[in-house]
């Protein structure tokens, strides 16, 4: 899987949570579980899997029957081969074996899921939306953060948003030759959400803060409505890296927001 990392990615927070200052003081990143997010679906989906003729038949071949010869079992090929593909063509009980396996794989997957940790950031700093959901009302800031460095240059974890009108759709090859694939229940959401625009990260552990490389952190912009007494909070905090102070204010002329240089 290839992946375009945007050069810059943003997170937007409020002052209603005590985290965002402590996290900001201390560099780090807070990692929610999903049931932390306000999203129900979020992280809570299930993979919808198919069996394509053609999929199964290279499944058994290439895979199944490949792994009892590394094995040392050659000599049950022939019989496999035999029940799963009689006629060159997957049996019924090929199928309802797989799919009882696959079941069983996402009810764990999902268990496994509600225990990671997500933290959701954003190519579009400029977003009125966004502001007004996620840094109350204009009256909290966004964080900029240069993705040449860690944790977000962590190309494995850090993963575009998937939106879509259905649930992920695999068939059992795809699990074995596009494993990333496995985590789209992580980063598939329905595509009311679109305009969010959204990357996150994920690690094994939610509930949880990561410490980040301080010339991580580029910029901060101040919402139109921030109070000068929460500017001042985070501009007064001890400096962990260089990062540019900016005050956002309405367009004169347009529905858009702009930025300029915080002013002491």
């Amino acid at each position: 899987m290839t992946k375009n990392i945007p050069p810059k990615i943003y997170k937007f927070q409020s002052f209603k949570s005590e985290k965002s200052i402590e996290n900001l003081r201390h560099g780090q990143i807070w990692f929610s579980k999903p049931e932390g997010l306000n999203d129900p679906f979020d992280c809570a989906i299930s993979i919808i899997f198919t069996y394509p003729e053609e999929d199964m038949i290279t499944f058994v071949r290439e895979h199944y029957l490949e792994d009892l010869r590394k094995k040392g079992k050659s000599g049950e090929i022939s019989q496999r081969e035999l029940q799963y593909l009689p006629n060159g063509k997957p049996s019924q009980e090929l199928i309802d074996q797989t799919e009882k396996y696959l079941k069983e794989t996402n009810q764990q997957r999902r268990k496994e899921f509600s225990q990671n940790g997500v933290a959701c950031f954003t190519t579009e700093m400029n977003n009125i939306l966004m502001w007004s959901h996620y840094a109350d009302g204009h009256k909290g800031f966004c964080l900029e953060f240069d993705t040449n460095y860690f944790k977000f240059n962590d190309k494995l974890n850090l993963n575009e948003v998937i939106y879509n009108n259905s649930f992920p759709t695999l068939s059992p090859l795809d699990i074995v030759q596009k494993p990333l694939r496995v985590i789209e229940p992580l980063i598939t959401k329905s595509k009311d959400w679109e305009h969010e625009k959204e990357w996150r990260l994920i690690t094994k552990e939610g509930n949880s803060a990561i410490e980040y490389n301080p010339k991580a952190l580029t910029a901060i912009y101040f919402g139109c409505w921030i109070t000068k007494e929460n500017m001042e909070k985070i501009a007064t905090l001890p400096a962990k890296s260089a990062a540019r102070l900016f005050q956002m204010q309405r367009s004169e002329t347009e529905f858009k927001l702009e930025y300029v240089p915080y002013r002491v």
